[in-house]
C-alpha cells in the first residue's frame, strides 16, 4: 500500500540497481545534513578542498 516507484538516471551502468538506490540513499542523507547546517548556521555556501573545510 505504501509501495512507489522511484526513477534514477545514471550514468554508472557497471553498477547494479540496488547498488545505486543505496548511494543515492546515502548522498541523499548528506544534502540533507548540509542543508540542515546551512539553515541553522546561516551559511550561504561551503568552500573547500579539503577534508577538514567547512
Amino acid at each position: 500500500e505504501n509501495e512507489r516507484n522511484i526513477v534514477l538516471l545514471t550514468n554508472h551502468l557497471e553498477f547494479g540497481a540496488t547498488t545505486i538506490a543505496a548511494i543515492y540513499k546515502d548522498r541523499w542523507q548528506i544534502e540533507i545534513f548540509f542543508k540542515a547546517l546551512k539553515q541553522n548556521l546561516k551559511v550561504k555556501t561551503f568552500v573547500g578542498t579539503s577534508e577538514n573545510a567547512l
